[in-house]
């Protein structure tokens, strides 16, 4: 029963499982690893979900791979239902392609997806392309934005820097008019900018002898 219900799984990506739940392929995205310039190949996993879905179509399934009746196929699948609802912690399962059940510690049935071999999921080399007309996501800081709001950010930033100069300006030249003021209103200097101070001459000594 193993491989017929992992062969079904496969085929129809939801396999029932009267009165336990179902198991179902989900898919997964690719992830796009850009500083390493690849692109990893999304990896399906199965889950055990703890729902109802009618088993008639396994059932028929069943019988016809096994060349039997449905009543004898649906006995099958309930033995094989019951098993696992019996299974204790130290039993398990498998599925030899996709992987096993098991009881875990809370005494729950689960199912533990194989990890499938990277060689049948190999990555794809990426190259990242910017299109400078085209908005891309990107993460500033711990936000998302995208380059498009980060230009316009930074467009108004450097246009509010433009019209701050006239203040920079205004700011020169009232410093520069008070150095002026008191430069002028300084009496040892001139309107020249030369030195207005006076100075003071000291009286002279004969250095000679009129003879008598």
């Amino acid at each position: 029963m193993d491989d017929l219900i992992e062969l079904y799984l496969f085929k129809h990506k939801k396999c029932p499982l009267p009165a336990l739940g179902i198991l179902q392929v989900m898919d997964t995205h690719a992830t796009a690893l850009y500083g390493e310039g690849k692109i990893d190949a999304p990896i399906p996993t199965i889950k055990f979900l703890e729902q109802e879905l009618p088993a008639d179509d396994l059932i028929r399934f069943i019988a016809s791979k096994k060349n039997i009746s449905t009543n004898d196929a649906a006995a099958l699948l309930n033995q094989y239902c019951d098993k696992l609802q019996q299974m204790d912690a130290f039993g398990e399962t498998k599925l030899p392609h996709a992987g096993k059940f098991y009881v875990n510690a809370d005494g729950n049935l689960v199912f533990k997806t194989m990890e499938m071999p990277r060689e049948f999921l190999p990555e794809v080399p990426a190259e990242r392309v910017i299109h400078p007309d085209v908005a891309h996501a990107m993460v500033v800081g711990d936000k998302e934005t995208t380059t498009t709001e980060m230009a316009a950010y930074y467009s108004e930033t450097e246009a509010a820097a433009k019209d701050k100069w006239w203040i920079w300006a205004t700011g020169l030249v009232v410093i520069a008019a008070a150095l002026l003021f008191f430069y002028f209103n300084d009496h040892s200097h001139s309107s020249s900018f030369g030195n207005t101070q006076q100075i003071e001459i000291s009286p002279s000594t004969n250095t000679y002898s009129i003879g008598q």
